[in-house]
């Protein structure tokens, strides 16, 4: 296929590059956010996965303490 020179208008062409420049603003704004989000994620991750450990370890006391309380002794 042959490629074939296309002609736009002065104007035209203004507007096209206009667009594509703010379409490129606008991509990196949104990668920005984007990045904000993920650091966001792996902040609450951490912060659940700390939350969790620290039931674990309450859980586990719990039971310890029912343990020795409901146990008979010999």
């Amino acid at each position: 296929m042959e490629e074939m020179p296309v002609f736009v208008k002065i104007e035209d062409y203004k507007n096209i590059v206009d667009v594509l420049h703010l379409m490129k603003e606008k991509l990196e704004i949104a990668k920005k956010l984007l990045a904000q989000v993920e650091d966001f994620k792996k902040q609450e991750d951490t912060e659940l996965a700390a939350w969790e450990a620290e039931l674990e370890d309450i859980d586990e006391r719990v039971e310890g303490i029912s343990k020795t309380l409901l146990e008979p002794e010999m």
